[in-house]
């Protein structure tokens, strides 16, 4: 009688479910271990990565601040205050007043009395001791004219000037320059930030490259092994750059949970002045300030690694 073999038949999910086990034990666990025993090595990468990081999220959080603070400037400044002359018509305010309502340019117009300059004054620091100072009421009613592009306040701060209802002596609230000077500040903090976060971005993608390189030199032999029996090449690479992600994520977390505490601390050590100062930034915007970090740590540690990967492997 002839003998019988019999196959035995796997399913294929399970077959599926044995591969998938594989390679992550062999590209995560085996990375994750291989990381910690070259902690040594990574230590630098990960300390300068992480630095980095929280500069960036630090950096990025006062620049939308900026952002919003240039924003609410833009918007005082598109705001033209014309002063009326003391004892001026009616009828010369509402001519005023009309002219300017039918320019294209003006988004709207509205009239303050001198009682309610003086309400308004009340609230501004230092104004009420000039009240005080005076017999009177100093401050002039005026008519608060919206511009719709900051661009046009000179003109029409030049259109205004010269009209019979206008204080001579001091026509308007505009002040030829003030947005420009905002604007050039702003740009030069941009200039510098972005420069001394490429720099540090330079030095940071240098150091992890460097460790890689190390790690690379230490597992040379098994290396050379899995090249000569023709291993494809993600399974070569595949545990660097999980290993150069593990710094990046490590490092992403930790700058990101700097970056969030220390917005929420300043949103409550004072949270008038903070909202003063840092107009816009909320707990949600440092939870994704945080969110960014992390996914940025990760990204720049996993194409920081491919890129050792590939100069010194392929040398």
């Amino acid at each position: 009688m002839a003998g019988l073999v019999v196959k035995p038949r796997f399913p294929r999910r399970r077959i599926v479910q044995i591969v998938v086990a594989n390679v992550f034990r062999y590209l995560f666990r085996g990375a994750a271990r291989n990381w910690f025993r070259n902690i040594g090595s990574t230590a630098p990468a990960l300390s300068s990565m992480t630095l980095l990081l929280l500069l960036s999220g630090l950096v990025g959080l006062v620049g939308f601040a900026l952002h919003n603070l240039e924003q609410v400037q833009a918007g005082q400044a598109s705001l033209l205050h014309v002063y009326m002359r003391d004892g001026v018509p009616a009828t010369d305010v509402d001519s005023l007043w009309d002219r300017l309502a039918k320019d294209p340019r003006v988004a709207n117009v509205t009239y303050v009395t001198k009682a309610e300059a003086l309400a308004r004054a009340q609230t501004i620091p230092g104004l009420p001791q000039l009240a005080a100072a005076s017999d009177g009421n100093p401050f002039p009613a005026s008519l608060d004219v919206r511009v719709k592009s900051i661009d046009d306040a000179a003109a029409i701060d030049q259109l205004v000037r010269t009209d019979i209802a206008v204080d001579p002596l001091d026509p308007t609230s505009y002040d030829r320059g003030a947005y420009q000077r905002i604007q050039a500040v702003l740009l030069g903090l941009a200039v510098a930030g972005t420069a001394f976060l490429l720099l540090l971005g330079f030095v940071a993608v240098t150091v992890t490259i460097n460790s890689i390189r190390a790690a690379i030199h230490s597992r040379r032999d098994e290396v050379s092994i899995m090249q000569l029996v023709g291993a494809p090449r993600w399974m070569v690479r595949g545990p660097f750059v999980v290993e150069g992600a593990i710094t990046g994520a490590l490092s992403g977390a930790l700058a990101g949970l700097i970056t969030f505490g220390l917005a929420v601390a300043g949103m409550q050590a004072g949270s008038a002045t903070f909202a003063q100062f840092a107009p816009g930034v909320t707990v949600t915007v440092a939870a994704v300030a945080a969110a960014l970090v992390f996914a940025t740590g990760l990204g720049l540690g996993s194409g920081s690694s491919l890129i050792g990967v590939r100069r010194h492997l392929e040398s």
